[in-house]
């Protein structure tokens, strides 16, 4: 199976973004858990079918310098940063991306712990262009979309690259619904909310 996973929602402060996505969408996100030597913490939002919106900011408690947390510190914009792709054989996909001699960089390992104790831990595969979406095997571990606050659903994701056509293209290939215009680098988010239809914005621009 293939689907989108996830969108990264980047803030410079969790807190405050939890609260801004919950003035948004009429739904209190709950707090995920730490992302140990990535400098960064998050908060979840599910919008059902094993998809979910995730709130990323840096983690005060951790040493920033040279972390995504210091990149997303420095960031006073809040928005789409990246999504993610769910995938069971993430070497199939780096065979699919090397067929459209798209570069990929190694499968590395990740893990955090719920605030309920519940331990996570999953595979990432990322392509070398940041543009493109990452790719998640979720392995043994429960599904965080299965315990994050429901009541929300992705009516529509939108990208925006200088090259479309070869950003359709893969994601055809790989069979994932997704509108894709050409532009500067960007990415939006129709949602359904309880307080009506909104727009997230991106993080880029």
């Amino acid at each position: 199976m293939v689907q989108l996973d996830h969108l990264m929602y980047a803030v410079p402060d969790l807190a405050a973004g939890m609260q801004h996505i919950q003035e948004l969408t009429g739904v209190a996100p709950a707090m995920g858990g730490s992302h140990p030597g990535v400098g960064t913490r998050n908060a979840l939002l599910s919008f059902g079918n094993d998809q979910y919106l995730e709130i990323i900011a840096p983690d005060p408690a951790q040493p920033l310098s040279g972390t995504t947390g210091e990149l997303l510190a420095q960031h006073a914009r809040c928005g789409i940063r990246a999504w993610a792709v769910a995938s069971h054989d993430l070497v199939a996909v780096q065979q699919s991306a090397r067929e459209q001699q798209l570069a990929t960089r190694d499968v590395i390992n990740m893990a955090r712990t719920t605030p309920d104790g519940v331990a996570l831990a999953w595979q990432l595969l990322f392509l070398r262009d940041t543009h493109w979406p990452f790719f998640i095997d979720w392995q043994n571990s429960p599904h965080p979309a299965q315990s994050a606050p429901g009541g929300c659903e992705l009516l529509e994701f939108m990208v925006t690259v200088p090259d479309p056509d070869s950003y359709r293209k893969f994601m055809t290939r790989l069979g994932i619904p997704v509108t894709v215009a050409a532009g500067s680098v960007g990415f939006t988010a129709k949602l359904n909310t309880p307080n009506g239809v909104i727009t997230l914005p991106s993080w880029y621009g």
